[in-house]
């Protein structure tokens, strides 16, 4: 009985060991160092029992994840029909096009250096056979659950490879909004009124006889430039291996998975600035994670909540492996987790209506200004480039209702255009949402995608907006530009509020904004500039625009990439409300009433010794901006 007893417990407490197939080729050839190195690829040597452990799949067979045909040992045959990673190559004869991981010679795929955005980036380990096949630059690295002519994620693959023993979680996310592209789908044209033109632009994958329609060169966009503009887009859109395996850890046998995505993995995990790193840091300029992924580097702060370790998914729920749209209500309530007795007071006030981020957030970054036009995309000559290296800071974002949920949001307005386009919107002059009105788009069979889908976003699930200015001639080559201000929310680098007098010293809202453009090749040295932004009741105006002396390269003009110096009216917009609605003499009396509260609360903080009084004390401090009716009644009844 005593030993009986003594089994039990040892298996109960023992450290789990999977039993990896020893007679697979897999693990023969994978697993023999010394006949690897005779070869002359040491580095594809993989300890069984070290993938095993990392793994941690009950022993997962390799040809579940890999394919291949485990029974042979011929090398061929063992690796027919298997998905493997790859890079995308830019170059003479690459234009952002796949190539195996042949060019680096196989080299593990191991995080390298310190900065995170580009910790898995690879060289061509034979640069003079690289110039020969025609590439000049390996440019991402994407693994083998993607589709190697498009980059885009591929369903039939993830089912073949992790749907077989995540099946159903596979099948839920190649319905998702990520798994389908269905948000990006839903931009068919640049003319659209809805959800209107935007800055990723629109999906260049299905649509390229409607795209060359709409363009005024015609024949001039052609089919091999939106192919090339559809694969630079596909790098942002998600795998599965994309947000669970961990390739930006050093680990021993590279096999390292996660159940739960973090952060960095959001942000690309050390592939580039790409994922939720490209619209939040690099676009939008609130980001999350900022410091090395911001633009401009080294000015902005970063979020608070970053900073004390918490993960995108702590307030980003997955539901059915889909995280809807990441500015839906529930993200929103997910700051009622830890600041619950501010977020209730801040409910109950006359605030109550105004988005947390609203205040939370002060200087943003990254674009102030991007425009598409002709110049070089993809590693080709394209109609449609977009320019959008205008990185800089804008000292405030701006406060805008949204119409349907009647939020108070911030936002960051700023110049938009796409040269070429010879196609009018009807709504011009309208602030207008981004919602995506329900519209059949096609799927990609190659890939495992359905022929068709419905796309659907509705009014109340959406905080991005913009205002259609109009079409603007007078370009020498590039009639005409399609102009609109492009209107991003500002989500994240939450910290310490903005004061009051921020949104309550006027009835009108002003920023500035200040920029360096920098692309060699485009521009002989980078210039700067600036400009002021003014929203009021009467519209929206962009004015003081200035900038340095601008020197094009060799065959640029200047109107490919910067069509505001000639026409710099473009984005001033009269009979959209602005204004910021409050009553100023309520305002100068609440305001008092709070001042006098903050000093009566500093005083007692100050001299209080009771440590269970202090903290109400600093609790009613924390509540008071937030509330100042509920902040007196709290100190009044605190004993």
């Amino acid at each position: 009985m005593r030993f009986a007893f003594i089994f039990i417990l040892a298996a109960l407490f023992a450290v789990p060991t999977f039993a990896f197939d020893a007679n697979s080729s897999c693990v023969k050839c994978h697993g023999d160092k010394e006949t690897l190195t005779k070869l002359g690829y040491p580095q594809m040597y993989l300890d069984p029992a070290e993938v095993d452990k990392e793994v941690n799949m009950g022993g997962a067979a390799c040809e579940a994840c890999h394919l291949g045909n485990p029974a042979s040992m011929d090398r061929e045959e063992a690796h027919k029909g298997m998905p493997r990673p790859f890079y995308a190559a830019v170059g003479p004869k690459y234009k952002y096009q796949a190539v195996g991981r042949e060019i680096t010679n196989f080299e593990s795929i191991q995080p390298k250096g310190k900065d995170r955005t580009k910790l898995l980036n690879a060289k061509p380990a034979d640069p003079k056979k690289a110039e020969e096949m025609g590439i000049k630059n390996l440019v991402q690295l994407n693994y083998h659950d993607h589709d190697p002519k498009t980059m885009a994620y591929s369903p039939e693959i993830a089912m073949k490879t992790c749907g077989q023993c995540h099946e159903n979680e596979v099948k839920d996310y190649n319905k998702a909004g990520m798994g389908l592209n269905k948000t990006q789908r839903g931009f068919k044209t640049w003319s659209a009124d809805k959800p209107g033109p935007q800055n990723c632009g629109p999906w260049f994958g299905d649509n390229y006889e409607e795209l060359k329609g709409e363009c005024a060169r015609g024949e001039g966009f052609t089919k091999a430039m939106s192919a090339g503009l559809d694969r630079g887009c596909n790098k942002c859109h998600a795998s599965c291996n994309d947000c669970h395996y961990e390739g930006h850890k050093a680990s021993k046998a590279r096999h390292t998975f996660t159940k739960k995505p973090e952060t960095l993995t959001c942000y690309g995990g050390g592939r580039g600035t790409i994922c939720h790193a490209g619209p939040m840091d690099r676009r939008r300029g609130a980001g999350y994670m900022r410091q090395e992924f911001a633009f401009p580097v080294n000015e902005l702060h970063d979020d608070v909540h970053f900073a004390k370790g918490v993960q995108c998914t702590d307030c980003h729920e997955s539901k059915n492996h889909s995280y809807g749209h990441i500015g839906s209500a529930d993200a929103r309530k997910s700051c009622q987790k830890c600041h619950t007795e501010v977020y209730d007071a801040a409910q109950k006030s006359e605030h109550g209506n105004v988005d947390c981020s609203s205040c939370h957030v002060k200087a943003v970054g990254a674009y102030q200004f991007t425009f598409w036009g002709p110049g070089k995309s993809e590693g080709m000559p394209n109609l449609y480039t977009k320019y959008k290296e205008y990185y800089g800071t804008r000292d405030l974002p701006t406060i805008v209702k949204q119409p349907a949920t009647g939020l108070w949001i911030p936002l960051k307005p700023y110049p938009m255009g796409t040269m070429n386009i010879n196609k009018k919107p009807k709504s011009v002059g309208k602030l207008m949402l981004r919602d995506i009105q329900k519209t059949t788009v096609k799927g990609n069979t190659a890939i495992g995608q359905p022929e068709s889908f419905e796309v659907e976003r509705k009014a109340d699930e959406v905080n991005d907006m913009y205002i259609i200015t109009g079409l603007y001639g007078g370009y020498k080559t590039n009639d005409k530009m399609l102009a609109w201000i492009q209107m991003d929310k500002m989500s994240h680098s939450i910290g310490e509020a903005r004061d009051c007098a921020s949104c309550h010293s006027s009835h009108e809202q002003k920023a500035t904004s200040w920029y360096t453009f920098d692309i060699p090749g485009v521009v002989k040295k980078p210039f700067n500039g600036s400009y002021t932004m003014t929203a009021g009741k009467k519209g929206i105006r962009f004015e003081n625009m200035t900038n340095t002396e601008i020197l094009t390269a060799e065959g640029v003009d200047s109107e490919d990439f910067a069509p505001f110096l000639k026409n710099p009216e473009a984005w001033n917009v009269k009979g959209i409300d602005f204004e910021m609605k409050f009553d100023d003499k309520k305002y100068a009396a609440g305001f008092g009433q709070y001042q006098n509260l903050y000093a009566e609360l500093h005083n007692r903080i100050s001299s209080e010794k009771d440590k269970v009084k202090l903290e109400q004390l600093k609790k009613i401090k924390a509540v008071l901006p937030h509330n100042v009716a509920y902040a007196a009644e709290m100190l009044k009844n605190l004993k």
